[in-house]
């Protein structure tokens, strides 16, 4: 199993809020602290504030900040709102897909089992579980340590 980028820089994003705690943050701040694109990161922004895990608030002190409390936020949820496409084999991508033996092979029902599992794992954290050691995650994302007390 592999995870776009985008859902990548997503977790990477509400990691980024959590060891923040609760406090906005600029898309820009957020870029520049994992050296990633600001345009492609404010597409992911602009996703999670659909999905509503994100809000945004305008004016001087304005940005982007979570839009539940990082317990609130399940992974498994973010994954699957945000990848498009587990079809990991030809035929799951539609009813038959291409293959020629799809009709009596059993592969499919062994790949959808792996995506669950694979899935099973994300659903079993919250936002809360990985980004606990806020201390830790602070100062290489350069957030000032008061920041990272709970908000």
């Amino acid at each position: 199993m592999r995870l776009t980028y985008h859902t990548d820089y997503a977790l990477r994003m509400l990691i980024y809020l959590a060891a923040n705690g609760g406090r906005p943050s600029r898309v820009a701040d957020v870029a520049d602290s994992y050296g990633m694109s600001r345009s492609h990161l404010l597409k992911v922004a602009l996703h999670l504030g659909k999905l509503g895990f994100l809000t945004t608030l305008r004016g001087r002190s304005g940005g982007i900040a979570l839009a539940r409390k990082p317990t609130e936020i399940n992974l498994g949820q973010v994954v699957r709102q945000i990848e498009h496409d587990f079809a990991l084999v030809e035929c799951m991508r539609c009813d038959d897909g291409n293959c020629a033996i799809s009709a009596g092979c059993r592969l499919r029902g062994v790949v959808a089992k792996a995506v669950d599992a694979f899935l099973s794992v994300f659903d079993a954290y919250s936002l809360a579980d990985i980004a606990a050691n806020r201390d830790v995650l602070a100062n290489p994302l350069g957030i000032p340590s008061k920041a990272a007390e709970p908000a």
